[in-house]
Formats: C-alpha cells, sequence, structure tokens
C-alpha cells in the first residue's frame, strides 16, 4: 500500500521520527493507610499537605486505600515527589506515591532495534500477509470455531462481554452491531458517550484516534466485511459472538493517564465486563493501576494487555504478573522486531500487518476502510478474543460454580500458557510461551478441583510486588534487555555479573556503596526509576554505562548520536537528572 499510515495504527511515520520531549503530567496521589476505618485521618493530612480543595476518594475492597486529586491547577513533577516523600512521613501513612498520567511516546529513539522496526513500515508488507484471516489461521481460531455448535445465532464468542479501555469507538461498520453501548463510559468527559471524535488535543504531538475502533475490530468484526472499503478488504474478530464495551480514557495511546485507566478496569469489574482487553501501556508502575487489576480479577475478570510497542521493556499494566502479557509476532511466526520483549511477557499473538478496521474524518466526514498495520495494540486484543471463546465455550456461570470468580483468571492463563506452540529457536525467557494455540486452548481438560490441582490466586503477594517496589529487581526489569545479552550466548553463563554491573552502576549513581544500595533504593528507587522509564535519552545512557560491548573511540567518531549514542559516564547521567528538576531528597541523594 502507499498509505504509510495503512502499515502502523500508532503513529505515522514522521511522526514517530519526532524526538519532542514530552512530560508527565501530574493527576494526583495514591494513599495507603495502616488499618481500615481512617478516611478521617486522610483528609486531616491531605488537608494538612495539600491545602482544603482536593478530593479523597476511597479504591479497593481494604478501605484502606484512597486516590486524592484535583481539578484545575497541578503539581510540577517536582513538587509531586516533593510533596510524596512528605505524606510518606506522616503517622497512620504506609505508603504515598504520585499519580501521572504518562508520556510513553512510540518512538524509535529508544534503541536501535526500534530503529529497525520503524524503518520497516516503509515498505511493502509481508507478502503472505495478504491474507485477511493470517492472524486467525496462525492462532488456530478457524478450529476452535468448529468446536461451537453451527447455530448462526450462537457465533464462536457468544454471551461474553467485552470491556476495551481505549480512545472509545465510532460507528464503523464492522464493529457497531457488537458494542455494548448502555454499559459504555467516556471518562475524559465524565458522561455515557465514548465516541471517539478523532480529536487532537493541543500539546499532544503523537496521536492515534481510532485506535480503539481498531482494536476492537479483531475481537468482534463478524466474518465477511460489512460494507464496501476502499481497500475490497475484511477484517475477522477472533469472537465475534462476543461484545465490547467501549471505555474511552484517552485521546490518544500516546499519553496515557493512570487515573482514567484505573477508573475504567474498576468500572468494568461493576458492569459485567468478563475480559479486559488492554492495548495501552505506561512507563510508570504505581500502586494505583495494580489496585484496580487485583479489584477486577477478585471479581474474575481476565484481564490481557499489550507488552508495549518500541519500548525496551515490557509496560505497566503488562508487567505485572496477574495481567496476561502478549508480545508480537508475524506471518512467518517470527517475533516482530517492534515488540517490548522480556521475561514478564506470558504469550505472543500476531502484530505486523494484522488487518483492522480503520476509520479517518475529512472535513468532518467519517470514513471508513480495512488497513493493514502493526503493533502489540493487535496482538493483546487477539488473545482477548480466545479468552471470549474459553469463557463462552466452557460456559462462565459454570465456571464460576465450579471453581469461584476469583480463580478463573488464573485458570485460563495457565491453560493459555500451556497450550502454546513452542519455538526452541527463539531467545529465551524474552517472548512467554510461544505463539497461542486457540484449538488447544479449548481442547485443554479443565483442572480437577476434586484433588485439589487448582492453585489458589496470589491475593496474598506483597502489597508492593518486587518489580515496582523501586528496589533492585524494578532496575533489572527496566535494564533487562541490556542484562540479558551475555546470558543469550553459551549456557546463560554471566547473569551474577550483568546484576553486579547494575548494582556497581546504581551505586556509583546515587554516591553510596553497593552494601548501602538497598537501603538508599528504598529511599528513592521509584523516582529514580520513574525518570529512566519515560526519558528515553536518560534511559539510553544509563543503558550504554550498563553495556560491557560498548563502543571504541573510532567506532563513536564514525557513528551519529541517534546511531549508536556516545555513553556518558555517571557523573554527566547526573548532571542530567539534576538539570530536569528532581525532587529535594533525590537531589539530596545525587548531589
Amino acid at each position: 500500500m502507499s498509505d504509510k499510515r495503512s502499515l502502523h495504527p500508532l503513529a505515522d511515520r514522521n511522526q514517530l521520527s519526532d524526538s519532542n520531549n514530552f512530560s508527565a503530567k501530574f493527576e494526583g496521589f495514591f494513599l495507603q493507610m495502616v488499618m481500615p476505618g481512617l478516611e478521617h485521618r486522610v483528609r486531616e493530612i491531605v488537608t494538612k499537605t495539600l491545602g482544603s480543595n482536593w478530593k479523597v476518594k476511597s479504591i479497593g475492597d481494604n478501605h484502606t486505600e484512597f486516590e486524592v486529586s484535583k481539578k484545575g491547577d497541578t503539581l510540577s513533577v517536582k513538587e509531586a515527589w516533593n510533596k510524596t516523600y512528605y505524606l510518606r512521613s506522616q503517622p497512620g501513612v504506609v505508603d504515598a506515591q504520585p499519580l501521572f498520567a504518562v508520556p510513553l511516546p512510540y518512538r524509535s529513539d529508544w534503541n536501535q532495534e526500534s530503529k529497525q522496526a520503524v524503518a520497516r513500515f516503509e515498505h511493502q508488507a509481508l507478502d503472505e500477509s495478504s491474507d485477511v484471516e493470517w492472524s486467525l489461521k496462525q492462532l488456530r481460531v478457524l478450529e476452535a470455531w468448529s468446536r461451537f455448535f453451527p447455530d448462526p445465532n450462537l457465533p464462536p464468542g457468544h454471551g461474553i462481554v467485552i470491556g476495551l479501555p481505549d480512545t472509545g469507538y465510532t460507528k464503523h461498520p464492522e464493529i457497531f452491531a457488537n458494542l455494548l453501548l448502555r454499559e459504555s463510559y467516556d471518562f475524559l468527559k465524565n458522561d455515557k458517550d465514548p465516541t471517539d471524535e478523532l480529536e487532537t488535543p493541543l500539546g499532544e504531538v503523537i496521536n492515534n484516534p481510532g485506535h480503539g475502533t481498531s482494536t476492537a475490530s479483531v475481537m468482534i468484526s463478524p466474518r465477511r466485511a460489512q460494507s464496501n472499503y476502499p481497500t475490497g478488504k475484511s477484517v475477522t474478530g477472533v469472537a465475534p459472538g462476543a461484545k465490547v464495551v467501549p471505555l474511552r480514557v484517552s485521546y490518544s495511546v500516546v499519553l496515557l493517564s493512570v487515573t482514567n485507566l484505573a477508573d475504567a478496569i474498576e468500572y468494568a469489574a461493576g458492569h459485567g465486563v468478563h475480559v479486559l482487553s488492554i492495548s495501552l501501556g505506561t512507563g510508570l508502575f504505581n500502586q494505583r493501576l495494580r489496585s484496580a487489576i487485583i479489584y477486577a480479577q477478585k471479581r474474575g475478570v481476565i484481564v490481557v494487555a499489550a507488552s508495549g510497542t518500541f519500548i525496551p521493556y515490557v509496560v505497566w499494566p503488562a508487567a505485572y504478573d496477574e495481567v496476561i502479557a502478549v508480545t508480537g509476532s508475524n506471518v512467518r511466526r517470527e517475533i516482530w522486531l517492534g515488540s517490548s520483549r522480556g521475561s514478564q511477557v506470558d504469550v505472543t499473538a500476531p502484530a505486523e500487518s494484522v488487518w483492522y478496521a480503520k476509520t479517518d474524518k475529512n472535513n468532518g466526514e467519517f470514513k471508513y476502510n480495512v488497513l493493514q498495520g502493526s503493533g502489540t495494540s493487535f496482538s493483546a486484543p487477539l488473545v482477548a478474543g480466545v479468552a471470549a471463546l474459553w469463557l463462552s465455550y466452557h460456559g462462565r456461570e459454570q465456571l464460576i460454580q465450579r471453581y469461584g470468580a476469583e480463580k478463573i483468571p488464573f485458570i485460563f492463563n495457565q491453560i493459555l500458557r500451556d497450550s502454546c506452540e513452542k519455538f526452541p529457536t527463539w531467545k529465551p525467557n524474552l517472548f512467554g510461551e510461544g505463539i497461542v494455540n486457540a484449538e488447544k486452548v479449548l481442547a485443554a481438560p479443565l483442572p480437577d478441583n476434586v484433588s485439589n490441582s487448582v492453585i489458589p490466586p496470589a491475593f496474598a503477594l506483597l502489597q508492593h510486588p518486587s518489580i515496582d517496589n523501586g528496589r533492585l529487581d524494578t532496575f533489572v526489569h527496566l535494564f533487562e534487555q541490556q542484562l540479558s545479552d551475555s546470558q543469550l550466548d553459551g549456557n546463560f553463563v554471566g547473569v551474577g555479573r550483568d546484576n553486579a554491573k547494575l548494582r556497581s552502576c546504581l551505586a556509583k549513581l546515587l554516591q553510596t556503596t553497593e552494601t548501602e544500595l538497598p537501603k538508599r533504593l528504598k529511599e528513592v528507587g521509584q523516582e529514580l526509576a520513574f525518570y529512566f522509564a519515560v526519558n528515553p535519552e536518560l534511559y539510553k545512557q544509563f543503558a550504554a554505562a550498563l553495556s560491557s560491548k560498548q563502543p571504541s573511540g573510532t567506532q563513536l567518531q564514525t557513528k551519529t548520536l541517534t546511531e549508536s549514542p556516545k555513553p556518558r559516564n555517571l557523573e554527566q547521567i547526573r548532571e542530567m537528572l539534576l538539570s530536569q528538576g528532581v525532587s529535594q531528597v533525590l537531589q539530596t541523594k545525587l548531589s
């Protein structure tokens, strides 16, 4: 196709190469108290610390967690972190974290592999992907369909509701008949109309209006084209009998409001949603988001999320153990270059040159088409569609009666992973268990709860899992690709050496000893990780400091900064951090 936008649903080629500096936007705080019944104490602390015009909302099931927000003027990133440290010091407060609308620009300046993936968008899609149902065939969805009765009133996925936190919906013929609009919601405007108006708000450089329509189509579009499109193509969803509840949480997949996403997850759990498909990701971990996920899973909601696109680590919420993280493949069963990968990935599904429904707006008029696009934004809804097939095939109510709603997400996750097609040639510990096989998922026997083979849900996990508590595991996750490069040669030699290099660099950066590093990370690790996660330049420079294969001086002179950035020493990285205005607490540790 000549239209380069058809090769990527997230942003066009020029925007992807744009290195404009996005900044996180403060939204509020997450507070956790030591015991239930302390809402009055929260209000006292908030008034003392922030003022009287802040809203306090209880969240979750434990009556110890609160979201604190304010309309109008907000705090800078530096002010937000300063207030966070003060809130943590108050009697009764177990934890406090700042909440941000986090920039996660899908652009090529994170690493060299991202540049290669972006470059592929300038070329024609792989020839084999001209088959509009290739992604279904790779996942063996058509074989899975044969297990459903041939009743046109009961198509595969019937009876299952999928929640879709995204950019809203349009009246594209491929999805409109399968939307449940009475249950939908717009968290941007706080009303019941999540129509995607294909807006481009001021201040957002990269946008992808219509993203919600695109991701919905690969889940619920009926077989055969529902209209005549300029390309003459069609899209077929994995679960055409399922319904989707649009939940509008963002104008764009680029600047994601954590509070909107968390609110949407909790809303979905209370409004009849059985599966959540999240094709949005954030570079910032926080307990507010994980609290919402656990709230939904206790109610039996299966949560599926994209691992990330053009980002060198698995984004959140996909990075959480409770979430099924999906990375991407192409029609040749190879890993798509733009896929985020790492040990937090659970499974792989098609991501490159997938057929999807596209809506554009020209002179105020909506135009509908079916195009090809790439991104793990497609991988996640494809797997969410498989989850809908599994629930529909076994009967969700029957599963609840047999196991309890709270165990359903964990049972499905295990069956899904066990049923994958393995690829020994793939690098280990990066792409999950392999490519999803829907036929095997439906054919897999259910666990025998009589002989106690059902593993109980891990609700007893620490309130702060190690991946986001700001300690060493957080940085291992963020820089897993750099730390694992040498592990992939030979028999995984070098694990200890690589982590030792990470500890050494962090200790030097924070001007402490390796012995004292755990204590220092307890104090400022979350804030430090925040800056690495949302700033590609800082990320690249620290990644270069970790690399044991730094280019020689001659090589550095022959490469541009964007091709292979000259590694800055830790003193220079420290100066970069200080120049962007960190909190007083982190500034003290750095200087």
